[in-house]
């Protein structure tokens, strides 16, 4: 099975790191093709041919995930990006394909490495000074989860470097991915992955 996701940042990124990480653990066995595209304002722009590319790959489905946050100048919310994205995929006869799957992350993806306190407190401690941080609660109603993220590495005398500690969170996330799991979006990202369509 080929699996497609658009979603924001350059090449490995921590989305393209995340985003690929939690999809072969949901779907086991899936080749999964990242395809980042950039800031908000050109993923938009270039969902509609980067989905049909995919589609035309080989990808039994494509995901299009990207953060509510920043607004870019934009009026606020999800339902804007939505509509916005499902007028590109119109332009390529896309916007009703069944298996073109929109997954907004409610603020930014940090707030899916927010999410659980054991893995965080995992990545962060050492062995002769364990650290126990506790899970964020509405995680997804965070103004500013990448910053919260950097102050609890900060805290714990580290720096968050995206490229190496998302990867690490994600590997430290338990089979049923703890807290992140009641996640609204990610409970979305995962329903995508194994829909039928």
């Amino acid at each position: 099975m080929k699996i497609g996701i658009l979603c924001e940042g350059g090449l490995q990124s921590e989305d393209q790191q995340v985003l690929r990480a939690l999809a072969q653990r949901i779907v086991p066995g899936a080749q999964v093709e990242i395809h980042p595209q950039g800031n908000k304002p050109e993923l938009i722009a270039n969902c509609g041919s980067a989905t049909q590319a995919l589609l035309d790959s080989g990808c039994c489905r494509v995901l299009i995930v990207w953060d509510v946050q920043p607004r870019w100048g934009r009026p606020d919310g999800a339902q804007q990006d939505s509509q916005d994205i499902r007028q590109e995929l119109a332009q390529h006869g896309l916007a009703d394909h069944p298996c073109v799957f929109l997954i907004p992350i409610k603020a930014e993806l940090e707030a899916w490495l927010l999410a659980d306190g054991s893995a965080l407190s995992q990545v962060l401690s050492r062995p002769a000074h364990p650290v126990r941080v506790n899970n964020t609660s509405n995680v997804e109603s965070q103004t500013n989860p990448k910053k919260r993220l950097e102050n609890i590495f900060q805290r714990h005398g580290k720096p968050y470097v995206p490229t190496t500690h998302a990867a690490q969170i994600v590997a430290s996330l338990r089979p049923n991915f703890g807290v992140l799991g009641k996640v609204p979006s990610f409970r979305q990202f995962g329903a995508a992955l194994t829909a039928n369509c």
